[in-house]
């Protein structure tokens, strides 16, 4: 058998090194084909659309900007403001209204409402987040459809199934590029995560939205248990620190009013504004004042400076609940208390004595203690007002009474005689407890005070002056209706004390011929 030679043996092994790069080749085109033309291992009916990013988080957009974009460095900022921040809440609010500005300019009046939400971090388990759009056109509201938003603290998890209801609302629709980069809600997510446990979010920003639309949907919603609503909205705009001052003090009156007619010239959040004030009257609401400054309060620059106020509303209180429980009670018995104050009337005026009404003539239920004012007016002109303070006696009897001392007894009028009683029209005024109000001073009381609603009684020593709420609509601007309750109570209107006491109460009035 013949040999190969030394030489034959380079050449075999070329060979062979060739056709194995070849069928390598081959296989290579092979799977490269197999890939492009033929069938994939997937099954179609397992089909899933790529996820975008952005459907399943937002990130933060202005960390760094408008607070610390470090996690240490943003728990610290946070902190100090709500340590700074105080204050404390008798119940968990319903709706919150603070600014979303950068910290530096705004943190200080948003911890104001913040800082009392510890004592009910675990009771808050649904966050409604309401902001104007800054950077996006948006007709109606737009609604965010990610599963969670996050900031340097961590993640924040959206309420899917509550965006999907508000979806199907009239006016809102889901709109991711409305949210992408919006600060409006970002800038309030870290300090719900401080003072806040498991809580989720609805995330909503508005454009040229109707008030009533938006609190018309919200209001399901609101209504649920642990459900709190927080809208997002600077003041006025870049005008110097006095005329800044003075218009959001304005719009701080018409807030404590429960006025929903606030407009873009005192705030870039007016629409959720005006929507918290609907949803505030339809719910019974107490709005508050907890904070209101503006970037010249906390940057120095006094030129032009942007408007904050933070403010609370709180389920009816004490007075809210009386004054429910008042007017039910008279449109079951004001027919029967202004036949007592008529009859009454008659007697002062016709017998000189105090009409006695018996039990056998009258429901039992007014003979219940309860405390009345009996008024008494003459072609529209007043003509005598006496009550009583605090509820010491029947219901039945005090407006007797008071009905012979309005009739007989108030110095301001002499006495009514029998040729008037067909001129004169009776309202009776039942009135709730009194609650003191606190205040700074006079300035921070005419904030505090309701207009149109509160029944006020000021006491300085011995000095004492009392309006019914009536008095509103003679008086309805705040400081003249104050200057002459002082009047009334023997002070000079330009007299102020920090030591006045005052108190409010609540009226439910009826009226002859009005029932």
């Amino acid at each position: 058998m013949k040999q190969k030679s030394d030489n034959e043996e380079p050449r075999y092994l070329q060979r062979g090194l060739l056709v194995a790069a070849i069928l390598l080749l081959a296989a290579l085109n092979y799977f490269y084909f197999r890939n492009k033309i033929s069938a994939n291992n997937e099954l179609i009916t397992r089909y899933t659309e790529e996820a975008d990013p952005m459907e399943q988080y937002r990130n933060p957009a202005v960390a760094g900007l408008f607070y610390a974009a470090e996690p240490q460095n943003l728990d610290s900022e946070v902190s100090h403001y709500l340590q700074a921040g105080g204050g404390s809440y008798a119940s968990l609010p319903k709706i919150l209204i603070v600014p979303h500005a950068g910290y530096r300019y705004s943190a200080p009046a948003a911890a104001r409402a913040y800082r009392p939400l510890t004592d009910f971090a675990e009771e808050v388990k649904t966050v409604i987040l309401l902001g104007p759009s800054h950077r996006v056109p948006v007709d109606g509201a737009a609604l965010a459809s990610v599963n969670y938003f996050s900031t340097p603290l961590g993640r924040v998890p959206v309420d899917r199934e509550k965006v999907k209801a508000l979806a199907a609302k009239p006016g809102f629709a889901v709109n991711n590029a409305a949210h992408k980069d919006e600060h409006s809600l970002e800038v309030q997510l870290p300090f719900l995560q401080k003072v806040l446990k498991n809580f989720k979010i609805v995330p909503v920003v508005y454009g040229r939205a109707d008030a009533q639309m938006m609190a018309e949907a919200l209001t399901p919603l609101l209504r649920e248990e642990g459900t709190l609503l927080v809208v997002s909205a600077d003041l006025s705009h870049y005008y110097p620190y006095d005329e800044a001052k003075a218009l959001d003090s304005e719009t701080n009156a018409r807030i404590n009013s429960g006025n929903a007619d606030i407009d873009y010239h005192h705030s870039c959040g007016a629409g959720g504004i005006n929507t918290a004030l609907l949803l505030a009257q339809d719910m019974n609401l107490r709005p508050e004042t907890l904070a209101l400054i503006n970037s010249g309060d906390t940057s120095g620059a006094k030129d032009s400076v942007v408007g904050y106020g933070a403010w609370s509303f709180e389920e009816g209180g004490t007075l809210e609940r009386q004054t429910a429980a008042l007017a039910d009670y008279a449109a079951a018995y004001g027919q029967d208390l202004l036949k007592i104050a008529r009859v009454g009337l008659e007697e002062a005026v016709l017998h000189g004595r105090v009409y006695a009404p018996a039990r056998d003539d009258y429901p039992d239920a007014l003979f219940d203690k309860g405390a009345s004012f009996v008024t008494l007016e003459k072609k529209g002109d007043l003509r005598g007002c006496i009550g009583s303070l605090y509820p010491r006696r029947a219901t039945a009897d005090d407006v007797a009474v008071n009905a012979y001392a309005a009739a007989l007894e108030d110095g301001r009028f002499s006495a009514v005689e029998a040729g008037e009683l067909t001129q004169i029209k009776i309202s009776v005024s039942l009135l709730t407890d009194f609650e003191a109000v606190d205040y700074r001073n006079e300035e921070d009381l005419l904030n505090r005070i309701k207009a149109g609603a509160d029944g006020l009684v000021i006491r300085d020593g011995r000095r004492q002056g009392l309006f019914l709420p009536a008095v509103w609509e003679q008086l309805p601007d705040k400081k003249e209706f104050l200057n002459n309750l002082k009047l009334k109570a023997g002070m000079s209107p330009s007299y102020w004390s920090n030591g006045i006491r005052v108190y409010r109460f609540r009226t439910v009035e009826i009226k002859e011929n009005e029932n």
